[in-house]
């Protein structure tokens, strides 16, 4: 297939796309909602992709045979080892305070997983 062959080919499948986009512009043009989903599916998302570096925090607590069957033991230790991995991870948690409306006084606390380099 020559150059102009191949220009030639382009040139339909261009035409097809820009005749099927004018369509689906027709049939949604009465819908903000569909609108805005069809611009936001065909819109082009810039992304960066970076490595993280992770660091995996653990908490083990034991539970003895005899109070295997207890469900009620068994989430008091869970809640242990939960309070055990908020002291190794607490400062690395941030905070902030809204005052902004004075009532009622809003703390936001978050924290990110992982590290980028």
């Amino acid at each position: 297939m020559n150059a102009r062959q191949k220009a030639k080919k382009y040139k339909k499948k261009i035409n097809a796309l820009e005749s099927d986009n004018d369509l689906m512009r027709e049939i949604i043009a009465d819908s903000p909602a569909m609108q805005e989903l069809y611009d936001a599916y065909n819109k082009p998302v810039l992304a960066t992709q970076t490595t993280m570096q992770f660091q995996e925090f653990k908490a083990r607590r034991t539970v003895p045979v005899y109070m295997k069957g207890l469900d009620g033991f068994i989430e008091r230790t869970k809640q242990a080892a939960a309070m055990d991995l908020f002291e190794g991870i607490k400062e690395n948690i941030t905070y902030e305070v809204d005052d902004r409306d004075m009532i009622p006084l809003t703390i936001t606390a978050s924290i990110f997983i992982g590290r980028g380099e």
